[in-house]
């Protein structure tokens, strides 16, 4: 029997085998070197903007100022897009699919400087992470060894080991003797890139396996780091100290003449009380600078005369019985000398004799 005739075409074969057709027939029209004039919005579409920019300078007619602009455009658009998806996913720690971002879009924009700055970037962030992971294993994994070789020596002094773990110990010991060399050369490299920390942890674990002459030279030189470390610390420090008082200090002198200036303006205000007060905010070592001791005298001028009037009249309210309006008199002198004990003590008798008339008065009621 002839098998053609016995053949009977599946139509859901042949719809999806001239749609594969059609769309093999729309690549056709792209293929790079022989885009048309008519393909320029299907590269657009496309986001093939390396080989639309391309066809506008094969093209002279095509390549007008709305087209470039245009053009120009979408490139500018598409390049924040995609620097946007990828930093996202930098911010997320992915560093493998924002690269995957980029390079799916050099694709379409090879000549991005935007788009290779920024994968170059990923990719070297990329590396030290790689490496920096190898380097938490090898350190983990030669820490367990080490720790392990420690229990089988302990156990031994405790009870004989068995067979198995013998055996154990032996692979462990072959193991880490495979171990040394890579934690060395871990030490060795992480010096160089200035990461003491690691270096310490490889090369302790290394001198832990087997002290050899390379590894207490690379603990040698790593000390002679660390010291050196220090001390640039240390200076650093002392330079911030440094910097940090000189700082303080200018801003104390600032504020210093700025209490002048207004301890000068309430002085020409004849306002006393204000002179007084703004003149104590001013911080006793910086009294004694000229500007200050200026100002001192010139507010002890103004003070004295008012005070010593103020005690006077106190005194004589004083001995005409007026005991309150004594010490309302005193207390406004007070506060112009706060450092006058005479006025403390005036203050301190009426005070007392106050206190007695109360005292008598409440005796008669």
């Amino acid at each position: 029997m002839n098998t053609l005739h016995r053949w009977r075409p599946d139509l859901p074969a042949v719809l999806l085998l001239l749609t594969l057709l059609g769309a093999c027939s729309q690549i056709e029209t792209i293929r790079v070197g022989e885009d048309r004039p008519d393909d320029l919005y299907t590269l657009l579409e496309n986001r093939q903007y390396e080989r639309a920019e391309q066809l506008l300078n094969d093209f002279p007619y095509l390549d007008t100022p709305e087209q470039r602009a245009m053009l120009h455009t979408r490139i500018a658009e598409y390049e924040q897009v995609t620097l946007a998806e990828a930093q996202a996913l930098e911010s997320g720690s992915d560093l493998y699919s924002a690269i995957g971002v980029l390079d799916k879009a050099l694709e379409n924009l090879p000549h991005s400087s935007a788009l290779n700055d920024y994968r170059r970037t990923l990719a070297r962030k990329r590396d030290v992470r790689l490496r920096n992971n190898q380097r938490r294993k090898l350190v983990a994994r030669a820490g367990y060894i080490v720790q392990q070789q420690k229990i089988y020596e302990e156990q031994q002094n405790l009870e004989p080991p068995g067979l198995g773990k013998r055996w154990t110990h032996t692979l462990y010991q072959q193991e880490a003797a495979g171990l040394a060399s890579e934690l060395l050369q871990c030490g060795q490299e992480s010096m160089q890139e200035d990461d003491l920390v690691t270096a310490d942890d490889c090369l302790q674990l290394a001198h832990a396996i087997d002290a050899t002459p390379a590894v207490q030279a690379a603990l040698a030189s790593l000390a002679e780091q660390q010291e050196s470390r220090r001390d640039s610390q240390e200076k650093q420090e002392h330079t911030r100290r440094i910097r940090k008082e000189k700082k303080l200090a200018i801003t104390r002198r600032n504020k210093t003449q700025q209490l002048l200036a207004k301890t000068g303006q309430a002085l020409e205000a004849n306002d006393l009380l204000t002179a007084r007060e703004r003149f104590s905010k001013i911080p006793a070592h910086e009294r004694k600078t000229a500007a200050a001791v200026d100002m001192q005298a010139r507010l002890d001028q103004a003070i004295d005369p008012v005070v010593t009037e103020l005690l006077n009249k106190g005194d004589r309210l004083y001995r005409a019985d007026k005991v309150d309006q004594a010490i309302s008199s005193w207390n406004i002198a007070l506060e112009l000398d706060p450092e006058n004990t005479g006025i403390r003590e005036r203050l301190e008798r009426a005070n007392k004799v106050l206190a007695r008339l109360e005292e008598l008065k409440n005796r008669q009621q």
